[in-house]
């Protein structure tokens, strides 16, 4: 079994990757699986990941200006913080002064507790879309599971066409409603750490081609290995496979593709 995984790895050393889904630093739900950078940056080389866009578990859990701090105290070339957003004036602007590339919206009751409609976070996403910043958001956070969770995000999409939007931790069942808003919203990506249903991958593919899809793992939460596996296995092409590997995350981010 370790013959084939090195093997299957070996594939994926020159595919440039990066890793939209990744938390950094300790978490009060999740402690025993906390990373620190030098540890992350280990397990990320374990599986060639080159560079990962990484969120402080602080600033998602508990205070966001705190954790936004040790994101920033823990600047490597291979990490590219998203800063955890919150859409009071003050928060705003203390995210400005920080020239994002990246953010996270946290917004979930079990976090910090703040709708995404305009009504409430208009300011910000305002800014947002007026940098062109790219804003990563997760199924529990705009509450995916309920009625109106699949509203929430119609709204977001709709209101802030020009925002683009990757959904976090989405599952296997997403497809009915996923696809029908790709249709509508171009604006609005995907990351593949939970997009795992038998030969699911190929299918988005053939309806959209790949460049809306990202490369995620949820490390240190789950082990990227999994999200790999799909990857390396589908029958999908190379060029592909680049795109969704690292591709289509260096385009959103405006960065050099190797």
């Amino acid at each position: 079994m370790q013959g084939y995984l090195e093997a299957d790895l070996s594939e994926v050393s020159n595919w440039n990757i990066m890793d939209v889904n990744v938390r950094l630093g300790p978490s009060g739900i999740h402690g025993e699986l906390a990373l620190e950078k030098d540890a992350l940056l280990v397990e990320m080389d374990r599986f060639g990941i080159n560079t990962a866009v990484v969120s402080h578990f602080t600033a998602e859990e508990y205070d966001a200006r705190e954790g936004n701090s040790a994101l920033a105290g823990n600047r490597n070339v291979r990490l590219i913080p998203a800063w955890s957003a919150l859409p009071d004036s003050s928060d705003v602007e203390a995210l400005a002064r920080r020239n994002p590339n990246v953010v996270k919206l946290c917004c979930a009751s079990s976090k910090h507790n703040f709708s995404s409609a305009s009504w409430c976070s208009g300011e910000l996403l305002e800014y947002l879309q007026d940098k062109s910043i790219l804003v990563l958001v997760s199924r529990e956070d705009l509450q995916l599971g309920t009625p109106t969770g699949w509203d929430n995000l119609v709204a977001l999409l709709s209101n802030f066409s020009r925002l683009p939007i990757v959904l976090l931790d989405l599952g296997y069942r997403s497809d009915r409603y996923l696809f029908p808003l790709l249709k509508r919203h171009t604006n609005l990506h995907f990351e593949t750490s939970n997009y795992a249903a038998h030969r699911q991958l190929e299918c988005y593919v053939e309806a959209f081609g790949s460049d809306r899809a990202l490369f995620g793992s949820q490390l240190p939460l789950f082990t990227p290995g999994a999200a790999l596996a799909v990857l390396i296995s589908a029958r999908i092409s190379d060029e592909a496979k680049l795109a969704i590997a690292g591709g289509n995350l260096r385009r959103l981010l405006k960065v050099n593709p190797q």
